[in-house]
């Protein structure tokens, strides 16, 4: 572990990458990453492999990839004695002679992005801890614009740039900006490169409107600035302007030396050009596991294919474990899917994941790795929202990559016309000791003509003779445009269900609405919804839940469906947010990621006739080894005046979600208090999750 100051800081990472690669081989030998695992053929569409900086002396690696819509490819990585660049202007069959960006002596951390109009943006760290932005306005053939993306004042810190170009050519930079270098500390993974162990650590972004000239101040795009333990937020501008980022979040203590902990991915947005962003942000499903500080140079990926969905990749670690994963959204980031595993070992060694997109429906994701015994390898999969992973991955590099040299934090990925994909990496082939960047493109099948089916929300709440709603959405790929018949199954007793409308083109929506009679039986019912196309068929879940309408009217937004607190009473710091939801768009957070206090959300309310049961969930996130942080929950009757504990104080690192229940009295009524305890203690900050409050 060494502490760093900004001077210094570049210099550093780049030294302990390769301490950390030449642990990594040690950690070979020892037999910590396991066996090879079987290796796919390499299919005929891949195009030769190019050694794109064959004329840079030196390491080559870290590796971005760009592309325009004429099929020109552009690539970036750390070499040629700064930052190099390459061009193809015909489909990757060949490159241009590389070039050194100028002023990028020394720089790190490369980023990519092409503009509607043609002009190509290089971005990159620089020496004095802040991005530099080079530009082209003759496709890449010459730089001739050079902008400094520079915070006020000094003794800062920063890392990891990202670009992006709106359609209406602002462009946009996020970077991780720290205010005071002296907090940085750094560790060494031992299966890669070295991150920051401690510090005040934000993701900002900066943007420009006059082509890329000059840059606005920083905006911190997450909460908790100056110390949100927020970092490495790469983001897409969709085609309404919208800015889209993902970003990793590290619970970080408040005060010096601001230790950060193990974390997830955040997604969040803005519909003003960067000017705003939401807090809470949303938490991509964290039931995948936790993004190990160790690793935390494995960075997110996200992207948006032609249909507007969005994808999203991360790696987490766990017990002897990494896993690269995908999840995505067809609702502008508001919730996300089941997370794929998409690695297929269940090995220890690293997974460098990215993701670009496709058509409708359709992303291709790639991963590089050292879990093959013979070293690095590259690989590529399409996915598309239908029927998930396609096929089986492609091994896209033909040679392994000496594992004792790393090849960089990242790989090119980029989207090309014709259904192809750029795809560039380093490597030191063969066992050699110097890395190359090596490109290729990969001809991809068109994906099938398919669609899928989703519910949002996918849970509602009723008391008998009235009626719930959700959105039924048909997500199409592969250019599908089947009609789709919709209908609904495992309907309770006295219940009926109408779609409007009741057919959709693959790819629309319809309304599903769900009416109970006063007879229909209290309880919770899982409905299942068909779309009948001409040539595929899929369902979704929706989850209903019937509370009786006589002797009271039960449980008011228990689901937090409604995206606040109605009908709740809060104290402390209470949210609802879609990162917290154990079914449904949302749930509510007690609690905050950074120390707090004592935080609660009471409902009254009286049992309705036929109700015997009160149930909701929980999942608690408390470090704190001597239990002065908690959740817990009570059930007061204040018909009778007793007082039941429901959920006894709970203190876990990581609960998940747990179901709790209570028997009720109808007629009764009832005053149910969830609460988050945290002793504002810096180091171990508490805070609880509860949704799906219902009576049955």
């Amino acid at each position: 572990m060494y502490h760093v100051g900004s001077r210094h800081l570049a210099a550093t990472r780049r030294r302990l990458r390769g301490l950390a690669a030449a642990a990594s081989a040690a950690f070979l030998l020892l037999g910590v990453t396991a066996t090879a695992t079987a290796v796919p053929h390499r299919p005929a569409a891949t195009a030769p492999i190019l050694n794109v900086s064959s004329s840079c002396s030196g390491q080559n690696q870290e590796v971005v990839a760009a592309a325009d819509t004429t099929g020109d490819v552009f690539q970036s990585w750390i070499g040629c004695g700064g930052i190099g660049f390459a061009r193809s202007t015909n489909s990757g069959a060949s490159y241009d002679a590389p070039i050194m960006l100028s002023g990028s002596s020394g720089a790190w951390d490369p980023a990519l992005a092409v503009a509607p109009n043609g002009t190509v943006y290089a971005a990159f760290m620089s020496t004095n801890n802040y991005p530099v932005v080079e530009a082209s306005f003759d496709h890449g053939a010459t730089f001739t614009q050079t902008a400094s993306v520079k915070p006020s004042g000094s003794g800062y810190f920063g890392d990891r740039p990202y670009i992006a170009v709106a359609p209406d050519g602002t462009v946009y930079v996020t970077w991780d900006y720290g205010p005071d270098h002296n907090n940085v500390q750094t560790t060494c993974s031992p299966v890669g490169s070295c991150s920051f162990a401690d510090g005040q650590l934000n993701a900002v972004i900066e943007k420009s409107t006059d082509g890329g000239r000059t840059f606005s101040g920083f905006t911190p795009i997450g909460p908790n600035y100056p110390t949100m333990g927020g970092f490495a937020a790469p983001l897409l501008v969709d085609s309404h302007g919208r800015v889209d980022s993902l970003y990793e979040g590290h619970p970080t203590d408040a005060t010096s030396p601001y230790a950060i902990h193990d974390g997830y991915e955040y997604f969040t947005w803005s519909n003003d050009a960067g000017t705003t962003w939401p807090n809470p942000t949303v938490q991509v499903r964290p039931d995948a596991g936790t993004d190990a500080v160790a690793n935390w140079w494995i960075n997110g990926s996200i992207a948006i294919d032609a249909g507007g969905t969005l994808y999203a990749t991360w790696d987490t670690q766990s017990s002897g474990t990494d896993i690269g994963w995908l999840s995505y959204s067809t609702d502008n980031g508001a919730t996300w899917s089941a997370p794929t595993h998409v690695t297929p070992d269940n090995t220890s060694a690293a997974h460098i994941m990215e993701v670009v997109g496709g058509p409708a429906g359709t992303a291709y994701v790639g991963w590089q790795t050292n879990a093959p015994s013979q070293g690095y390898a590259t690989y590529l999969q399409t996915f598309t929202t239908a029927s998930g992973l396609v096929g089986t991955p492609t091994q896209v590099s033909t040679n392994y990559g000496n594992a004792s040299v790393w090849p960089g934090d990242t790989f090119g990925l980029a989207t090309l016309p014709n259904n192809q994909i750029a795809v560039s990496w380093g490597s030191a082939d063969s066992g050699g000791s110097t890395a190359e960047i090596y490109a290729t493109t990969v001809s991809t099948a068109p994906p099938a003509s398919d669609f899928s089916l989703a519910a949002n929300p996918t849970s509602g709440s009723v008391t008998q003779g009235s009626s719930a709603t959700t959105t039924i959405a048909t997500t199409a790929s592969g250019g599908d445009t089947e009609s789709v018949a919709l209908s609904a199954s495992g309907l309770p007793t006295g219940a009926t269900a109408a779609f409007s409308p009741s057919s959709v083109t693959a790819g629309g929506s319809s309304t599903l609405t769900v009416s109970t009679a006063s007879s229909t039986p209290v309880g919770t019912y899982q409905i299942t919804v068909t779309g009948t196309g001409t040539t595929h068929t899929h369902t979704a879940t929706f989850s209903l839940t019937v509370n009786g309408s006589s002797g009271g009217g039960g449980v008011t937004n228990g689901g937090f469906e409604t995206g606040s607190f109605s009908n709740w009473t809060t104290t402390g710091n209470a949210a609802v947010t879609a990162g917290a939801a154990h079914s449904g768009s949302y749930g509510a957070m007690l609690g905050l990621t950074t120390p707090s206090n004592t935080s609660t959300a009471a409902q009254t309310f009286t049992a309705p006739t036929g109700s015997t049961k009160l149930s909701f969930y929980y999942n608690v996130t408390c470090p704190d080894t001597v239990t002065y942080d908690w959740a817990t929950a009570t059930l007061k009757d204040n018909t009778t005046g007793t007082t039941t504990t429901v959920l006894a104080k709970t203190c876990v690192s990581n609960s998940g979600w747990v179901q709790k229940t209570a028997t009720i009295t109808a007629g009764h009524s009832y005053t149910l208090t969830l609460t988050n305890r945290d002793d504002n203690y810096p180091s171990d900050p508490t805070y609880t999750y509860y949704d799906d409050v219902t009576l049955s």
